[in-house]
């Protein structure tokens, strides 16, 4: 019982993840588990070498498409300061 009471007492404090251009690493973790589960739902059949090839292909579009945001915000927030 007191296991569950230390996991349930994990979720008060969130991680602290900085501001540094170097935490924008934390993404791809989390953009992988969200394209494995989104395909996996999607696919009515799941033979893995598609699956992996459209894993890949969903994680680098969105990723590249972060990235170029990213990248538009700040000349944006640069252009105007």
């Amino acid at each position: 019982m007191p296991e569950l009471f230390a996991l349930l007492a994990s979720f008060t404090r969130p991680i602290e993840i900085g501001t540094t251009p170097t935490s924008i690493l934390w993404m791809f973790p989390l953009l992988a588990s969200i394209s494995i589960v989104y395909k996996a739902t999607k696919m009515r059949v799941l033979f893995w070498d598609r699956f992996l090839r459209e894993v890949v292909v969903l994680l680098l579009t969105v990723s590249l498409f972060m990235i170029i945001t990213a990248v538009a915000l700040n000349i944006i927030v640069w252009w105007f300061t």
